[in-house]
């Protein structure tokens, strides 16, 4: 992540990359979980949850039910009636995989408990009419195939926090190293630099909103739907537009998200050699990276020394490329903290030309 971050800003127009914030904290958390735990932790937990999987295993196939995955790590498929298991496991709470009607896939993880088990069995057990005896110790790990036999994740960061404590003070020995709005003010104003509220950050804790999983049926969603398109109804009005997405998770991804739809704009009209993308040179990395990745061709504009659009450089580009324009990009505000003056009449140079214009905003 900190490598593409760097191509992005400093290859720009050439980087194959585009990501911001939301990405790279899912890095971060990912890196921090790895830091704590460090190779024996994962060693621990990876075997832990393979001794349930084979455990689980077993015990399903002791019902006379067919596991299928001739290897497998934490995830079983079972040749089965799906709908009656289907039954007694919504019953119980539980939601399995269904890929067709014969099949349920299940899969567990370092959460998953002695009784989560025993609950998953007897909605098989269930399923099938079958009594089962509950499991009360794990298996070993019989299933696993050839283990990794080389050593991994030596560098001494891995194996130096191993407690709360110690995680914490690392922690902030790596804030302190940082520039952050809580020292100083930061001359770029980008999206990643803002000081968030905690009154914005405690709902995110919340478990009534941060547990969904991700393949829960829609049906059991209903207040997350309910929220979501609310919301979108929300933004519709506020900005004019016909419809909202709420798909992309980032702002990069957003970027790409809109010159994409630009870009299918201009083909429903025939015009498939629309692929110049003006980009002006106060833009954020991202910028330039999304257009490459939409397929698109990167022309700089100039900006002003106050941070503005220079409209007479913006204009002339406009017309040059004229018969292959396609996009403009807008940070609005720029990256330099500045409200375009001129937008209007810089929307209007891009529309005259044949082009579209796609605002990113800082907020």
């Amino acid at each position: 992540m900190a490598l593409q971050t760097r191509e992005q800003h400093i290859k720009r127009d050439k980087a194959t990359s585009n990501i911001c914030t939301a990405q790279v904290l899912l890095a971060v958390m990912a890196g921090m979980y790895g830091v704590y735990h460090g190779p024996r932790g994962l060693k621990f937990i990876a075997n832990k949850l393979h001794s349930q999987t084979a455990t689980l295993a077993d015990a399903i196939e002791k019902l006379g039910i067919y596991q299928t995955n001739e290897n497998f790590f934490d995830t079983l498929s079972f040749k089965v009636d799906a709908e009656a298991v289907k039954k007694e496991a919504l019953a119980l709470e539980i939601n399995f995989y269904y890929p067709d009607a014969e099949t349920v896939q299940v899969s567990l993880n370092e959460t998953t408990s002695l009784t989560d088990l025993n609950d998953v069995v007897s909605a098989f057990a269930k399923a099938v009419n079958k009594d089962f005896s509950p499991i009360t110790n794990l298996l070993e790990s019989t299933h696993l195939g050839t283990g990794r036999q080389t050593d991994f994740m030596t560098y001494e960061v891995f194996n130096s926090y191993h407690s709360e404590t110690e995680l914490m003070r690392y922690i902030k020995k790596l804030e302190r190293k940082d520039l952050a709005l809580n020292h100083s003010m930061i001359a770029l104003g980008s999206c990643t630099m803002k000081l968030n509220a905690a009154a914005e950050m405690l709902p995110l804790s919340n478990p009534q909103w941060g547990n969904i999983h991700p393949f829960a049926p829609i049906d059991q969603a209903q207040g997350y739907q309910e929220m979501l398109k609310k919301l979108e109804l929300q933004l519709n009005e506020a900005t004019g537009f016909a419809g909202t997405s709420l798909q992309p998770n980032s702002g990069a991804q957003g970027e790409f998200a809109g010159l994409m739809a630009i870009r299918a704009y201009h083909h429903s009209r025939g015009d498939h050699h629309r692929d110049i993308c003006l980009i002006p040179s106060s833009a954020h990395g991202t910028n330039p990276a999304s257009a490459v990745m939409a397929g698109m061709k990167v022309v700089v504009t100039k900006a002003l020394e106050n941070g503005n659009i220079d409209v007479d450089d913006l204009r002339e580009k406009a017309l040059q490329y004229k018969d292959n324009l396609s996009a403009l990009m807008v940070t609005y505000p720029s990256t330099h903290g500045v409200y375009e003056s001129a937008i209007k009449e810089i929307t209007g140079i891009i529309h005259e030309n044949g082009g579209q214009v796609i605002w990113t905003v800082q907020i």
